[in-house]
């Protein structure tokens, strides 16, 4: 304000005398007639030419106001004749109606006590419970599976821990095999192992795989399962270590690796097995094994399949047949389970006809 009054600036001087001059030109011009018809171009140029009026207007009036004060009350009429312009003015104030006070609800109390503050059966003055009576009220009759009650009188005496019997969990049932099921198949194991022309102890097959193996295999099946099953891709699980038929059981088993800790004793005499992650003494794979390993009637339930892992091309060999197992022993509810098998055909394969049977038994047991 006072660089505006100074006169010895000429700039601000010379731009004050300028609006002042300019704001006295335009109130002594004639009013422009409304037009309503007016371009939007036209009449955002009338509407800034008409703020710039007010504003020098507003200096003239009062020279003494801040500038800012001056610009916002310029801004403020501007409105004002729009809205009157537009017919949305109004110089009624909006009234709020005061919103009713509700008092809050008011909270029941608890009923008073009569009796005495503390739960004492003492202060009370009740019975004691008789925990040893079972026919007193309030007390149940479900007891501890190693109590039994001992006379009619409801006194009770604890059976010794050294009598307690194991009660072995029941397993689960098991869904019926699939039509194509290797389960749902019946081998004549004979025929299939043992057979002078036609047997594959001692022998290597042509290709790897348990899926050739199973297809070798399905050749001596039963006459009516061929005519079922001819021409059907067979259902089995390649990636565990036991293959059910249905009279008998395969054995696959891995040598020659480091994560085959399998080997074989006496010789050649028998090989140990571990079972699988998820096997147990209950599982019905397992009961089966041994069950079928203690069978002195028959010995045509379990068949070992071996291949040797090749350090030169980093693969497993084709899997060969080393014939038909017995049970020798295990180590219960170890994990994994620890098996002990005996090999039935032992001599037949030390002493074979065929020398290259001899010399690949020789070659798994080294």
């Amino acid at each position: 304000r006072e660089l505006n009054r100074s006169s010895t600036c000429p700039v601000v001087g010379g731009r004050l005398a300028a609006s002042r001059a300019a704001a006295a030109d335009s109130a002594d011009a004639p009013a422009r007639p409304p037009d309503a018809r007016r371009r939007p171009e036209a009449r955002a140029e009338a509407e800034k030419e008409e703020f710039q009026a007010n504003t020098h207007r507003l200096i003239m009036e009062d020279d003494n106001q801040n500038p800012y004060l001056l610009m916002r009350k310029a801004k403020i009429a501007r409105n004002e004749a729009r809205l009157k312009s537009l017919g949305l003015h109004s110089t009624k104030q909006q009234s709020v109606t005061p919103r009713p006070k509700t008092a809050p609800a008011a909270r029941a109390k608890p009923a008073a006590h009569d009796g005495p503050v503390r739960r004492s059966g003492r202060l009370s003055s009740k019975a004691a419970p008789n925990y040893k009576d079972v026919s007193a009220p309030g007390v149940e009759r479900r007891l501890p599976s190693r109590k039994r009650l001992h006379d009619e009188a409801g006194l009770l005496e604890e059976e010794p821990l050294n009598k307690r019997s194991y009660t072995k969990p029941a397993a689960p049932r098991r869904s019926a095999p699939a039509a194509n099921s290797v389960r749902s198949i019946s081998l004549d194991v004979a025929h299939l192992v043992t057979d002078t022309e036609q047997g594959v102890l001692g022998r290597m097959l042509e290709h790897t795989g348990k899926e050739f193996v199973i297809n070798t295999a399905f050749s001596s099946a039963s006459e009516d399962d061929k005519a079922r099953l001819h021409g059907t891709k067979l259902s089995f699980n390649k990636y565990c270590g036991v293959q059910e038929w249905a009279n008998c059981i395969f054995l696959w088993v891995n040598l020659g690796n480091a994560d085959s800790p399998n080997e074989f004793l006496g010789g050649g005499r028998q090989i140990t097995w571990f079972g699988g992650s998820r096997m147990h003494d209950e599982s019905p794979v397992v009961e089966k094994l041994i069950r079928y390993g203690k069978d002195a009637t028959s010995r045509d339930k379990i068949i070992l399949w071996c291949r040797m892992y090749q350090t030169e091309t980093k693969k497993f060999s084709p899997y060969a047949c080393l014939g038909r197992l017995g049970y020798q022993s295990h180590i219960p509810r170890s994990q994994p389970l620890s098996f002990v098998w005996n090999l039935l055909d032992h001599d037949q394969l030390t002493s074979h006809s065929e020398k290259d049977v001899c010399d690949l038994f020789q070659s798994f047991i080294a």
